[in-house]
């Protein structure tokens, strides 16, 4: 069976691969996750044993799987979903063979720009994530309209800055912990709702009972 493909393209997603990834592992689903980020901030957030080169080989980690070598036609094969941060960079046109493409991004003009730059396959971009933004900025802000209407598919949501989103996201990088309870009720929702989306199979409800019996909440 061939395995869907998620490209993140953007900044600040590494907590939202790992969330999600711990809620579609909850549906047995074997998830793989792809550093392709110059910059490898994914793979700061994923303890890695001593002798394995993940340029070469797949880690396991908490139930997930874990790699920065290039996706290929085996991955495909023996994962059923791939999570692939590409960061800012198309890389050599690596984003063409995703299922899906997700941009998400601080409101920062410099990084929406630098996505404004992107030579992306507009169809695929499913979903628009525009982190920190302060209330009712979107509406003033020229260039970002100008980059949400390149996307015709896209699903948007305007996260407000959120104390707990920014702990979580340094949690994931430091204690190699991914909480989905610890995020902003706005983030976790985002979560449910694309990991329903992408197994319709199972329930939001499901989902979210699943992940608070993980961590070790009472259960719906």
């Amino acid at each position: 069976m061939q395995g869907k493909i998620i490209g993140f393209v953007g900044c600040y997603s590494h907590d939202v691969i790992l969330m999600l990834a711990k809620v579609l592992s909850s549906a047995e689903k074997e998830v793989l996750l792809c550093d392709r980020n110059l910059r490898h901030t994914l793979s700061a957030s994923v303890p890695v044993p001593g002798g394995i080169s993940v340029g070469e080989e797949i880690a396991a980690y908490d139930g997930l799987y874990f790699t920065q070598q290039k996706i290929n036609a085996k991955m495909l094969q023996e994962y059923d979903i791939l999570l692939a941060d590409f960061g800012m960079q198309e890389f050599c046109g690596e984003t063409e063979c995703c299922t899906e493409i997700f941009l998400i991004t601080d409101a920062l003009l410099h990084h929406i720009r630098q996505l404004n730059g992107l030579e992306l396959q507009r169809e695929l971009v499913q979903e628009v994530l525009i982190r920190d933004m302060p209330g009712g900025l979107y509406a003033k802000e020229k260039e970002l309209q100008e980059l949400l209407n390149r996307f015709p598919n896209r699903e948007e949501l305007f996260l407000a800055p959120d104390k707990r989103d920014i702990e979580n996201r340094c949690v994931c990088e430091t204690l190699h912990e991914y909480h989905v309870k610890n995020a902003s009720p706005e983030l976790q929702e985002f979560i449910y709702r694309t990991a329903g989306r992408l197994c319709p199979e199972i329930s939001k409800r499901e989902f979210r009972r699943r992940i608070r019996r993980q961590e070790g909440r009472r259960s719906l």
